[in-house]
C-alpha cells in the first residue's frame, strides 16, 4: 500500500512537473512572440522615420538648388536620386538590425559558455573565423560596388526618360512613335536587367564562397571539439550542448554577407546623394536688406552668358522702369528674351553688371523678399489637378473669397466660371472640367493678380494661342497694365501684343538695338518695322491690318 501511495505522488509529481514544465514553455514562447512584435515595430519605425528623413532632407535641398541644376538635368533625375536611397538605406538597416543581432547574441552567448565552462580556444576559433569571413566577404563584395554604382546612374537615366516620354506622350501618339519609344525604353531596361544578372551572379558566387567556408569553420570547431573531448576538457553532454549552441551563430553567419551586399548597394546610392547634397544651395546675404514694397526696377549693364555657351546671351543691357509703368521686350528666337526673363525673377544670376530693385542690389536682398512681389505667367500655362480654387491659392493661401473673385474678374474669368458646374470647387485637369487655351491663360493670369505683385511678368504669354483668343487675353493684359498698379514688363515674338508698352525693346543676339514706342520704332524702319512688316504680311487679322494703316498714315 506504501508503495502504491508513492508510486501514485511520483505520478502526480511528473505529471505536474510536465505541466508546469508545458505551462512554462507557452509563456516563454508568448512573451518571447509578443517581444519580437514589439522589437519589429519598433524598428520599422525607427527605420521609416530615417528614411522619411532621408528623403524629406534631400528633397528640401534639392529645391534650394539654383536653376541652372535643373535645366542641366532631365525630368525625374532627382525624384529618382532619393526614392532609391531611401529604399536602400532602409533595406540596409533592416538587414543590418535583424541579421547583425543574432549574430552578437548567439556569438556573444557560445563565447562566455565555451570559455568559462569549456576552453578559451573555442571563442578564439570562433572569433578568427568570423573576421576572416567578413574579410573575405568584404573583398569580393567590392566588385558589386561598381555593378551598382552603373545599375543607379541608368535607373536614373531612365526615370528621366520615362518621365519625359510620358510628359511627351500626346506627341509620341499623335506621330505614331509608341513602337518606336517602347523599344528605345525596353534597350535601357533590358541594359539594367544585364547589370542586374551580372549582380546576381557576383552575389551566388559569393554566396557559395561564405556557404563553402561557413561549413569549413562548423568543421574545424568541431575537431577543436573532439580533440578537448579526448584531452578530457569536456564530456559528450557539453559536446552536444556546443553542437546545438554552434547554430544559432552559424545560421546568421551565412547572412552576414548579405548585410555587405545591401550595404555595396545602399553604397552606391548613397554616393549619389551625397553628390546631390554636397552642390551649393541659393544662398540669401548674410545681412540682407529690407527691400518693401518693389517701386523701381533698374538693369546696369548686365551681362549672362550659359555655362556650356561660347558667346554671352545678354550684353550690356541697361533700362529702368517705375511703378505704373509697361515695358516690353521683343525679338526674333535665340535674341536673349527668355534669359532675360530669368534673369528678372531671380533664376539667374548676372555674370557681370547688376540689377537694382528700388535701389538695392538683388545680390542683398532675400529671394522670398523678391519672389514674393513676383506675378508670372508664362507661354506654358502650368495648372495642377485639382479644384479652381486649389490652383489659384497655390501662390497665396491666405486669399479670400473676395480676393479670388477680383482676380478672376480682372482676368476675364467670367465665362470660364459659367461653364464650371460646382464654381471654385470646380476639378480641372485629369478627369476634370476640360479647358481650352485661352481660359487656361486666364486662370494663370489670375493666379498670378492673386498675388497682388508689384512686378508683373508676361513671358510669350499668347504665343500658343489663336489669333482671336490672343486679342482677347491682350486686351486683358492691357487692361491689367492700364491700372497702374505694378510694374509690368512684357516679353513677347507677337508684336499685336505689345503695342500699348510705354517702352519697347528690341533684342538681337543679345543686345538692345533700338528702343521707343510703337509708332516711333516703325517710322525708324529698323528690326522692328522688319518685324511688324512679316508679321502683318503672315497674319489676316483685320484688327491688326487696321492698326497698321493707321500707324503708317
Amino acid at each position: 500500500a506504501k508503495t502504491q501511495i508513492v508510486n501514485k505522488r511520483g505520478s502526480n509529481e511528473t505529471l505536474y512537473g510536465v505541466v508546469w514544465l508545458l505551462l512554462a514553455s507557452i509563456t516563454v514562447a508568448m512573451i518571447s512572440r509578443i517581444a519580437k512584435n514589439f522589437q519589429d515595430y519598433f524598428m520599422n519605425v525607427v527605420i521609416q522615420k530615417f528614411g522619411a528623413k532621408v528623403f524629406t532632407d534631400g528633397l528640401q535641398h534639392a529645391m534650394k538648388l539654383p536653376y541652372q541644376e535643373f535645366e542641366d538635368q532631365r525630368s525625374g533625375e532627382t525624384l529618382s536620386v532619393l526614392t532609391k536611397v531611401r529604399a536602400d538605406v532602409e533595406k540596409f538597416m533592416i538587414n543590418f538590425i535583424n541579421i547583425l543581432f543574432g549574430v552578437i547574441v548567439g556569438v556573444v552567448f557560445v563565447f562566455v559558455y565555451a570559455a568559462i565552462f569549456i576552453h578559451w580556444s573555442i571563442p578564439i576559433a570562433y572569433l578568427t573565423g568570423i573576421l576572416l569571413l567578413t574579410v573575405i566577404t568584404n573583398a569580393l563584395s567590392k566588385k558589386i560596388k561598381a555593378i551598382q554604382k552603373r545599375i543607379v546612374g541608368e535607373t536614373t537615366a531612365l526615370a528621366g526618360s520615362t518621365t519625359e516620354s510620358l510628359r511627351n506622350i500626346e506627341l509620341v501618339k499623335s506621330l505614331g512613335l509608341t513602337e518606336q519609344e517602347v523599344a528605345r525604353l525596353n534597350k535601357n531596361t533590358y541594359k539594367i536587367l544585364g547589370l542586374e544578372l551580372t549582380k546576381v551572379k557576383r552575389i551566388r558566387s559569393i554566396s557559395f564562397i561564405q556557404g563553402t567556408f561557413v561549413n569549413t569553420l562548423r568543421q574545424v570547431i568541431l575537431f577543436i571539439l573532439m580533440w578537448l573531448i579526448f584531452g578530457n576538457y569536456m564530456d559528450a553532454g557539453q559536446l552536444v550542448t556546443m553542437q546545438i549552441f554552434s547554430f544559432f551563430v552559424f545560421g546568421p553567419l551565412q547572412e552576414i554577407g548579405n548585410i555587405l551586399l545591401s550595404y555595396r548597394e545602399a553604397e552606391a546610392s548613397l554616393n549619389n546623394f551625397d553628390n546631390l547634397m554636397k552642390k551649393e544651395p541659393e544662398k540669401d546675404p548674410v545681412n540682407p536688406k529690407p527691400l518693401g514694397d518693389i517701386r523701381t526696377l533698374s538693369f546696369q549693364n548686365v551681362v549672362f552668358k550659359h555655362q556650356t555657351a561660347s558667346q554671352n546671351a545678354i550684353n550690356n543691357i541697361s533700362f529702368d522702369v517705375n511703378t505704373g509703368e509697361t515695358v516690353a521686350f521683343v525679338g526674333p528666337s535665340g535674341s536673349g528674351k527668355s534669359t532675360l526673363m530669368k534673369l528678372l525673377v531671380g533664376l539667374y544670376r548676372p555674370k557681370e553688371g547688376k540689377i537694382l530693385y528700388n535701389g538695392l542690389d538683388e545680390t542683398k536682398l532675400r529671394f522670398d523678399d523678391l519672389r514674393n512681389q513676383i506675378g508670372f505667367v508664362t507661354q506654358d500655362t502650368n495648372l495642377f489637378s485639382g479644384t479652381i480654387r486649389e490652383n489659384l491659392t497655390f501662390v497665396n493661401p491666405a486669399a479670400t473669397e473676395e480676393d479670388i473673385m477680383d482676380a478672376l474678374t480682372k482676368a476675364s474669368c467670367q465665362n470660364l466660371l459659367a461653364r464650371a458646374d460646382k464654381g471654385l470647387e470646380t476639378m480641372i485637369g485629369e478627369g476634370g472640367l476640360k479647358l481650352s487655351g485661352g481660359e487656361k491663360q486666364r486662370i494663370s493670369i489670375a493666379r498670378a493678380l492673386l498675388r497682388k505683385p508689384k512686378l508683373l511678368l508676361f513671358d510669350e504669354a499668347t504665343s500658343a494661342l489663336d489669333s482671336i483668343t490672343e486679342e482677347e487675353i491682350t486686351d486683358t493684359i492691357r487692361d491689367i497694365s492700364n491700372q497702374g498698379a505694378q510694374i509690368t514688363i512684357l516679353i513677347a515674338h507677337r508684336l499685336s501684343t505689345i503695342m500699348h508698352a510705354d517702352r519697347i525693346y528690341v533684342l538681337e543676339k543679345g543686345n538692345v538695338i533700338e528702343t521707343g514706342t510703337h509708332e516711333s520704332l516703325l517710322d525708324e524702319k529698323g528690326l522692328y518695322y522688319a518685324m511688324w512688316r512679316q508679321q502683318i504680311g503672315e497674319r489676316k487679322n483685320p484688327v491688326s491690318l487696321t492698326t497698321s494703316s493707321k500707324v503708317t498714315a
